[in-house]
């Protein structure tokens, strides 16, 4: 992004499936408790996707609600970017149906993908870096994440926390001096099956579970991540007190509040939502946001540390202007 402006948040929106599925339902599908999911999670409910719900129509309500909380008109967009593991279809990209309900028509669009949970920073990075005042003014970003039409639900590895939802972002250009005031990003690539959904691609049906290395997932989040928050930190020259409030990947109130507790920074600078929601991936941390700011928890103005992080191994933390 060139030095003469940046990007900042102007709106956020999210949606949820109507179905909820609680710890106790999730007891006559596999072998599990409601006791050991709350203790290993935090996560009481989720939310499951209907027959009707697809990752454009999941998208489409998110980001209706994003375009009202900016007070921007769909033609404004200039530029859609959807990051999702799923598709409504192969071809075209989901993205190019979100385009045409929401009637952008003067956008351009496209589907991305990193790897679920860290989709929403790469996604506001990749939103960000397109920016410019001649062609860009304007981006709609959009997290969704449909699991459980694929799961097996006694699978109780991963299948006891994911979940559905979608978020949405609206980022437009601004001066310097405001938006995005530090990030950092990196790929372990070396750690690409500690958490993976190996099925669908070339390689064939390896398993049609998502996979996942507990406790690799566990000592990643508890060291990398807290290198990227540190890593921001120091670039824009803030402590971590300086900062009005943190947003993370919401799967694991453990590891949140764990990360809080590194950086001396008290929990009601945080917003945890995964009891009510799971993990919805990608689209969990920008529900997180939304959720946050309709709370009045985040203000204009204010220092927002935003950090997603999982399969790939991969992290992505932003630090806003808000």
């Amino acid at each position: 992004m060139n030095e003469a402006w940046s990007a900042k948040i102007i709106g956020t929106g999210s949606f949820l499936p109507e179905n909820v599925l609680t710890n106790k339902d999730l007891e006559q599908l596999m072998e599990t408790t409601d006791e050991w999911i709350q203790s290993k999670y935090g996560i009481k409910e989720r939310r499951v996707a209907g027959k009707e719900d697809q990752i454009s129509t999941l998208s489409i309500e998110a980001a209706k609600r994003a375009l009202t909380d900016a007070n921007i008109e769909a033609e404004d967009i200039d530029l859609i970017i959807l990051a999702s593991i799923n598709s409504d279809v192969k071809s075209p990209a989901t993205a190019c149906f979100v385009q045409a309900e929401l009637g952008a028509k003067n956008s351009i669009a496209f589907d991305m993908n990193v790897g679920g949970c860290p989709n929403s920073a790469f996604a506001l990075l990749t939103g960000i870096k397109y920016m410019d005042p001649y062609n860009f003014k304007n981006v709609l970003v959009i997290c969704t994440e449909i699991y459980t039409k694929f799961i097996d639900w006694k699978y109780r590895n991963t299948a006891c926390f994911l979940a559905d939802g979608s978020g949405a972002v609206v980022l437009t250009l601004c001066g310097k001096e405001q938006g995005v005031l530090g990030y950092d990003f990196g790929v372990e690539g070396t750690m690409a099956k500690s958490a993976w959904w190996p099925t669908g691609g070339t390689l064939g049906t390896i398993s049609e579970n998502v996979e996942m290395d507990g406790q690799a997932v566990w000592d990643f989040g508890h060291s990398i991540v807290p290198q990227s928050i540190n890593n921001v930190l120091k670039q824009s020259n803030f402590n971590p007190n300086e900062v009005d409030f943190y947003i993370f990947h919401q799967a694991n109130i453990n590891i949140i509040q764990n990360i809080m507790k590194m950086f001396s920074v008290p929990l009601n600078k945080t917003h945890i939502n995964n009891d009510k929601f799971g993990n919805t991936g990608g689209a969990s941390s920008l529900i997180a946001l939304d959720e946050a700011r309709r709370k009045g928890l985040v203000k204009k103005g204010d220092k927002l540390l935003f950090c997603a992080y999982g399969s790939g191994l991969a992290w992505g933390t932003l630090l806003f202007q808000m």
